[in-house]
């Protein structure tokens, strides 16, 4: 390959300058540029740890030669921390925030450089000191992050996915952070003349105000540790704080079980083991120990509860997208239903029509409600199913599928 020669040639416009020439004079517009690798920031990382609501806040650098900057951190506290861009070094006219959680994925972030500006702050929001934090921040040409195609992604990952994906199917199977899926489903075989909540146990429903422990039994002795019916159940509900708990606890037949934790509401209870019966010999019902009100019940057979009741936990908002109504008449008879959805909510201590459902099932039995904008169930609420119909032994079945997020500060 033959050389290329370079030289510059002055020429004039409006003002002297110059321009670069290949051999044969033709301008050239520039010369390859090295990529930068970087520069550490001293001023604005730290390795200090902070005292229970302490803050780090970095020192005003010029970052106008670099074209973004990536924030690391590492701490053993939960905090938030926020990078912020200046015009002139005093004024910080731009804040972007992020949370830290010791619970969750903390990848690093990559911010564009959009002032000529920048320092970094970090609070230590716990009740907690700080043992240790390990805060780097680095300026420099760097390329967008990068996730591995089977990794779980974090809901304020700084990276494109690129993997063929469903995101309601990565929901479900917990490849999204920030973001559960629910499918809740349930039904009253029994509605007699008046109002009942869609589930098994019927009767009329008002959630929990109070935290109480849940005392379980079973209509069988079957149902028991060793037992050829179900020896253990799972719950899945919110404790007193309305966060999110899990628990097992293995059975004792007819003899009631009283749970460790307490509860203010229960979202679903499934066997957890089952003997030779492989299913639940006999009902199995929770209620509250200090008042007695049913919190959960499992069929005889059915494995798992049949309840529409939803409990978001705290610091999470649940979106309902769809909903299906059917019912079963009553011998020779066409009773009118109405399924209502109510929403109590622990912050404001009410509760809210938010669905009102009627028809005739002389000339419809099944209803499918296909919502254009989800709808929300905010944090610290509970919402349920109940009908009404005027006429006894009417059958309501109903389903619905939420997905539950978290809150971005949560």
């Amino acid at each position: 390959m033959a050389e290329i020669a370079y030289r510059f040639r002055k020429y004039t416009s409006l003002s002297p300058a110059y321009r670069l020439e290949d051999e044969n004079g033709a301008p050239i517009s520039a010369l390859p540029v090295a990529p930068r690798t970087g520069t550490v920031s001293a001023a604005n990382s730290t390795s200090t740890p902070l005292d229970a609501a302490a803050t780090f806040t970095g020192t005003a650098e010029d970052v106008s030669g670099y074209n973004s900057v990536v924030i690391a951190v590492k701490t053993d506290q939960d905090g938030t921390y926020t990078i912020q861009f200046s015009t002139d070094g005093t004024n910080w006219d731009s804040t972007l925030t992020r949370y830290y959680r010791t619970t969750q994925i903390e990848a690093p972030h990559r911010f564009t450089v959009t002032r000529q500006y920048m320092r970094v702050t970090f609070t230590n929001t716990s009740a907690s000191n700080q043992t240790f934090i390990r805060l780097q921040t680095s300026y420099g040409d760097k390329a967008p992050l990068n996730v591995p195609i089977d990794a779980v992604v974090a809901p304020d990952y700084d990276a494109t996915i690129v993997r063929p994906t469903n995101y309601r199917h990565e929901v479900t199977l917990g490849r999204r952070q920030g973001a559960g899926a629910w499918n809740k489903f349930g039904y009253n075989q029994d509605v007699d003349v008046g109002t009942e909540v869609v589930a098994s146990f019927g009767g009329t429903f008002a959630p929990l105000t109070t935290a109480s422990t849940l005392t379980i039994s079973s209509t069988s002795v079957a149902d028991t540790d060793g037992g050829t019916g179900a020896q253990g159940v799972v719950i899945y509900g919110v404790d007193a704080n309305r966060v999110a708990q899990i628990a097992v606890v293995t059975l004792s037949g007819t003899t009631p079980v009283v749970t460790a934790q307490s509860w203010l509401g229960v979202n679903r209870m499934s066997i957890y083991l089952a003997g030779s019966g492989q299913a639940n010999a006999g009902t199995i019902t929770a209620t509250a120990t200090t008042g007695g009100a049913t919190q959960a019940q499992m069929p005889t057979g059915d494995g798992t509860t049949q309840q529409c009741i939803f409990f978001t936990q705290l610091g999470h908002t649940a979106l309902a997208e769809w909903l299906t109504i059917h019912t079963v008449k009553p011998s020779g008879q066409n009773p009118t239903v109405t399924v209502k959805g109510w929403v109590f909510s622990a912050v404001s201590n009410a509760k809210y029509n938010v669905l009102n459902e009627t028809f005739d099932t002389a000339v419809e039995t099944s209803r499918y409600l296909s919502l254009p904008i989800p709808f929300p169930i905010g944090e610290r609420s509970a919402f349920w199913l109940e009908a009404t119909t005027d006429r006894a032994d009417t059958v309501i079945e109903c389903r619905f599928s939420l997905i539950e997020y978290r809150d971005a500060d949560a």
